[in-house]
């Protein structure tokens, strides 16, 4: 190998080293990050249940509120049901449902409860009537206030704008329902009469005997990062190794003419 490939092997190898420890040390950082936010969920999660049940019950400020059980006292707004389309459950196709729940009374607020998972074989519309056991009364928005109190304990979940994509409307049951593919508070204020808070509650499990399932739950772990810090910390190790072995190899096939003239 010549003095010219060698010098060229050696920068590549030192700038790819270079480029996967920095991919190392970044993971790591995501690795802290997300290990920071499962302690302070986990904290939250044991401190005293909050009891929303008119405004200012609640602060308006979501930061701190992730993972903290709440218990919320209104009633349902049905017709004003939400789907989260494609999400499986066990290998089978469906969505997740996302309910407005009025809390309060003439300064009502709204608030998105991620109720459950129901089966859709499009993963666009579920049977919503299936996720309910008790009658229907009060649906149809000119008898929204026949619509009897309720309450629905849960923990509040992290929403992202911009994560909601193409906004569809399925037919469901001879209404329409607005379909998103995430918890995007945004393009929900866009696309539909509602003003929800900033706040997004997921319902407690509920009973297994019913049609709804639990819905997804919230990160308990760090996630992959550490692994896969591990793996560009190693690709690094390799390649530089590599490297070295590959050019001491070269260097023991030469002739002894050669070593002179190098």
């Amino acid at each position: 190998m010549t003095i010219n490939r060698r010098i060229l092997l050696c920068a590549v190898a030192l700038a790819l080293g270079a480029l996967f420890i920095r991919l190392g040390f970044w993971q790591l950082d995501r690795h802290g990050e997300r290990s920071a936010g499962v302690r302070a969920r986990a904290e939250r999660a044991d401190a005293p249940q909050l009891e929303w049940f008119g405004p200012g019950d609640v602060p308006p400020d979501t930061a701190g509120l992730i993972g903290r059980r709440a218990r919320l006292a209104g009633r349902w707004d049905r017709a004003g049901e939400i789907i989260l389309r494609s999400r499986t459950l066990d290998g089978r196709a469906g969505a997740e449902v996302l309910t407005p729940f009025r809390v309060g009374g003439d300064a009502e607020q709204v608030v998105m409860v991620l109720r459950g998972w129901l089966p859709a074989p499009d993963g666009l519309r579920p049977d919503l009537a299936s996720g309910w056991t008790d009658s229907p009364e009060g649906v149809a928005g000119p008898r929204r206030e026949a619509q009897p109190s309720a309450t629905v304990e849960g923990v509040f979940v992290s929403s992202r704008d911009g994560r909601g994509g193409q906004p569809l409307r399925p037919e469901i049951a001879g209404a329409q329902h607005l379909a998103i593919a995430g918890l995007d508070l945004a393009l929900i204020r866009e696309q539909t009469a509602l003003d929800p808070t900033p706040h997004v509650l997921r319902a407690n499990d509920p009973p297994p005997s019913g049609v709804l399932r639990p819905a997804r739950a919230l990160e308990t772990d760090a996630g992959p990062h550490l692994s896969y810090a591990i793996q560009w910390f190693a690709f690094a190790v390799i390649g530089l190794g590599g490297t070295a072995i590959l050019l001491r190899s070269s260097a023991d096939r030469r002739s002894p003419s050669e070593r002179k003239r190098s």
